[in-house]
């Protein structure tokens, strides 16, 4: 008999110990697919009045 057979992984465990995200309901994608797009408006918005943001000094942004 084997004692060293170690426990075979389902795949389901996550590695980092972070717990999976909740799922979402169709309003709760639809609410949360607004919120990123209007994130992406605002940052959209910074670049074009600022330039890039970076901190690389290979593109010189900030």
């Amino acid at each position: 008999m084997k004692t060293g057979i170690k426990k075979i992984n389902t795949g389901k465990d996550h590695l980092t110990g972070v717990p999976p995200r909740p799922v979402l309901t169709a309003e709760e994608r639809i609410k949360q697919r607004r919120r990123d797009k209007e994130f992406m408006r605002a940052m959209n918005e910074i670049v074009e009045k600022h330039g890039l943001l970076s901190d690389d000094p290979f593109f010189r942004g900030i």
